[in-house]
């Protein structure tokens, strides 16, 4: 699945600015390294549209709550609109037109026979950890930046990011999933957080350890803070809150006894 991400269009509608002082500001090296940074973050956001995309009709043919069901066909399209945004603040940075290649997808499997365990893995993965993380980090994000396009960019990203987690939830304390998967799922959620936290606690491959704060870019021992926080803060309390009886995650902790 491949489809091309507009270089205007629905960006506009977030309210972003076509330039900022403060980007001009920036030295030719760091505003380039900058773009790069929101070049990658274009391709995830279209991995994770299209994960919503592949989602939505299989949860519908498991009699998902309606609501839920809208969420997800909304969401799909928000991402979208996300990677949109990524792609004017990585032309906004480099001060010319970004090229992104295409984004090949495929949604994984995890083995499991059970459709129901099979499509609760992908939203707990997608939704509940990693889409919960994601809105730890652009709160925090969003706290550090002073640049005005960095803080328009997080916040409209932020305000529909936190709807993309609830709908995990939702979905998870849902009648569409079983006690029985719940305690399925529950046995799974250690592997899915040791395959998902080390991608938010990996250095950025383009940004200085030291991040660039003021234009909403954290530093790579903040990232790996709030990651850990977001964990054991918010990510394993909502599975329990939803009657996903997980237990401590101490892999979160490295160094802990």
């Amino acid at each position: 699945m491949t489809r091309p991400v507009r270089a205007t269009g629905a960006v506009s509608a977030h309210g972003l600015p076509r330039s900022d002082p403060s980007v001009d500001a920036l030295s030719d090296a760091l505003r380039q390294t900058i773009a790069q940074h929101w070049t990658r973050r274009v391709t995830s956001e279209l991995q994770v549209s299209y994960s919503f995309e592949a989602l939505l009709p299989r949860l519908r043919v498991l009699d998902a709550d309606a609501t839920v069901l809208a969420m997800v066909a909304r969401s799909a399209t928000e991402e979208q609109r996300h990677a949109e945004l990524c792609l004017h603040l990585a032309n906004v940075y480099a001060g010319r037109r970004v090229d992104v290649p295409p984004v090949p997808f495929a949604l994984p499997s995890f083995g499991f026979d059970d459709e129901h365990l099979e499509v609760a893995l992908h939203i707990a993965g997608l939704c509940c950890i990693n889409e919960t993380m994601a809105t730890a980090y652009l709160e925090h994000s969003l706290a550090l930046a002073t640049a005005p396009i960095a803080v328009a960019a997080h916040r409209a990203h932020l305000r529909e990011e936190v709807d993309h987690a609830r709908l995990g939830w939702a979905h998870l304390a849902s009648p569409a999933v079983s006690d029985e998967t719940r305690a399925a799922l529950a046995r799974c959620v250690p592997r899915l957080l040791d395959a998902n936290v080390p991608l938010w606690e990996r250095p950025d491959a383009f940004l200085p350890s030291a991040g660039v704060p003021d234009h909403g870019l954290p530093s790579h021992a903040d990232c790996v803070r709030v990651a850990r926080a977001a964990v054991n803060e918010l990510v394993l309390p909502g599975f329990r809150h939803v009657r996903v009886p997980v237990g401590a995650w101490r892999n979160a902790l490295p160094g802990r006894d």
